[in-house]
């Protein structure tokens, strides 16, 4: 059983795979300082759990008028708009982003997003293949000082 204080499990049967909920509400997010504000959770990723090791999950939150730093990946990020409207910048191309739309960064394609909104944006990010969920805090932090 894991005991995380946000993990729920589920047994489906007796010796066979169980089911997970993941209480996002409850994850301590890091808190990103201007001029990239934002919080970032880690909600799955292969340093916080041992059960799922394929693909990593992080929430963004951008502060309203925010925007997270130009940066790459080594693999593809496919984010998720959940709430907010704003743009993305993808290798010095603009495009108009709002909720439902979801975004696939390739490996190596420099890439942000922008919150036009008076409201925090906020989007989902699958990592594939995975990252570790701190080297995603350890760049974020690391933008600040760049």
């Amino acid at each position: 059983m894991l005991d995380t204080g946000y993990w729920i499990q589920y047994p489906i049967k007796e010796g066979g795979t169980d089911m997970y909920v993941i209480d996002v509400s409850k994850i301590e997010g890091v808190k990103i300082s201007a001029p990239y504000e934002r919080v970032i959770k880690v909600l799955l990723a292969p340093d916080t759990q041992d059960i799922v090791k394929d693909i990593s999950i992080t929430m963004g939150i951008l502060a309203p008028h925010s925007q997270n730093d130009l940066h790459t990946h080594e693999g593809f990020e496919i984010l998720y708009i959940i709430s907010g409207f704003g743009k993305f910048v993808v290798d010095n191309k603009v495009y108009e982003i709002k909720s439902d739309y979801l975004l696939i960064a390739p490996p190596g394609v420099p890439h942000r997003q922008i919150n036009e909104s008076d409201d925090a944006m906020k989007m989902l990010a699958i990592w594939t293949p995975p990252v570790l969920g701190k080297d995603v805090i350890d760049r974020a932090l690391n933008a600040l000082k760049s």
